[in-house]
């Protein structure tokens, strides 16, 4: 039980500062972002440009350790939906790895 309870604890706190260090980038292009009301709104609708969707799949290939596909923040155009495909797919990965 224990065990679930510090893997459920380890990704609340991946996916947390994740979502942070998107929060980050985002705020500092786009000046009236706010995570509270933006999570939701496609990147482009917020003013974000080609080039930023590809800045940020480097802050996520730099927190998390791993390549992703160039086009993700397109794929996943939201901050909780990209953090969601990347939570299914990497942060859980990286547990298994961690864990052998």
């Amino acid at each position: 039980m224990e065990e679930i309870a510090m893997k459920t604890e380890f990704r609340d706190k991946t996916r947390s500062a994740l979502i942070e260090k998107l929060v980050e980038y985002i705020s500092a292009k786009i000046p009236d972002f706010s995570p509270k009301e933006h999570l939701d709104n496609s990147f482009s609708g917020l003013g974000l440009d080609s080039a930023s969707h590809v800045e940020m799949t480097s802050i996520i290939e730099d927190y998390l350790q791993v390549t992703v596909d160039p086009a993700l923040a397109f794929n996943y155009p939201t901050i909780n939906s990209l953090v969601d495909y990347l939570q299914q797919n990497f942060i859980e990965a990286t547990e298994l790895e961690e864990k052998n």
